[in-house]
């Protein structure tokens, strides 16, 4: 009798403890994801708004990141778990000491799918980098990858840094500040490059990144080396949850401009060119461009830079 006890027992606790499991594996990953507020991170708004994520057993808290210079103190804080970076923020965050890896790509600048140009002031042409001595050129921020552009564009063509006047200016202010007069030229993304172009506030000028590179790594999930490896579940539920969105968006391209707009406010005329792989030659293009612009000085190993 007291052995028909103890087995009953012994079993009841195996179903608690069974129960219990089955519970925790069912628990959705909760993960803090920073984005940006371009068109390339319409992957990461299908996969929160159409399930996505839910159905790869995460629950995703998404936070605008206005700046990708803000994604590495952010990281390293662990107020993101996962964000959005730009190579030089990741290859300037490894020359400072600090330990960030790619965990997947965003999206891919083509010179067949434009996302970024150089747009002027009515009233202000450029067709070369010479015809930008002594303007002032606003990028969204200083080092940032369409800085790092500009910067290298000027420099190949033998035009000193010093002759043209290059200020941080916020995407959402740049059509008001070159409609003012502050401003002859911007490096503009989309969607707000075409609303800008759209509004008569501004002319194209040049595609700087499709004459630099026609098919660049613009942006990549970034996340601390620490934190990836030892969520790499996650970080695998991330990656099919996004490889899932992509794919319907090339099926759905008119719901994922619903969803676009339903971010950003404007849906852009072409989807953009959304990849989530990432190799070692992305990130040596850009390490050449840092040391041309004096910004990288230690050897990088490429592919140290990407999680497996």
């Amino acid at each position: 009798m007291p052995s028909h006890r103890f087995r009953t027992l012994a079993g009841a606790v195996l179903a608690t403890v069974l129960a219990t499991a089955t519970a925790a594996a069912a628990e959705p990953i909760k993960l803090n994801l920073g984005y940006g507020i371009t068109s390339d991170f319409l992957p990461a708004f299908v996969a929160k708004d159409d399930g996505f994520f839910a159905a790869h057993g995460l629950d995703v808290n998404m936070i605008v990141v206005t700046s990708s210079s803000l994604a590495p103190p952010a990281l390293i804080g662990r107020s993101l778990d996962i964000s959005q970076m730009t190579p030089p923020n990741l290859l300037l965050a490894y020359e400072g000491g600090l330990d960030l890896v790619s965990v997947a790509g965003i999206g891919r600048l083509t010179a067949k799918n434009p996302r970024t140009s150089l747009i002027t002031r009515v009233g202000v042409t450029v067709t070369k980098p010479e015809d930008l001595r002594g303007k002032t050129i606003a990028v969204p921020g200083i080092n940032s990858a369409l800085d790092l552009m500009l910067r290298k564009w000027l420099l190949d063509a033998k035009v000193p840094l010093d002759q043209v006047t290059i200020v941080e200016t916020p995407f959402q202010q740049m059509g008001d500040r070159l409609k003012s007069g502050q401003l002859d030229a911007a490096f503009q993304f989309e969607p707000l490059l075409s609303r800008i172009l759209a509004s008569g506030t501004a002319v194209k000028s040049v595609d700087i990144m499709s004459v630099e590179n026609p098919d660049a790594l613009g942006a990549f999930w970034g996340a601390t080396r620490d934190w990836a490896k030892a969520n790499k579940p996650a970080v695998d539920a991330f990656r099919a949850a996004l490889a899932a969105a992509i794919d319907f968006m090339t099926q759905h391209p008119g719901d994922a401009h619903k969803i676009e707009a339903k971010y950003l406010g404007y849906a852009t005329p072409t989807l953009p060119d959304a990849a989530l792989k990432v190799t070692p030659g992305d990130f040596v293009f850009w390490a050449d461009a840092c040391r041309e612009v004096g910004l990288l000085h230690r050897p990088v190993d490429a592919a140290n830079l990407i999680l497996p």
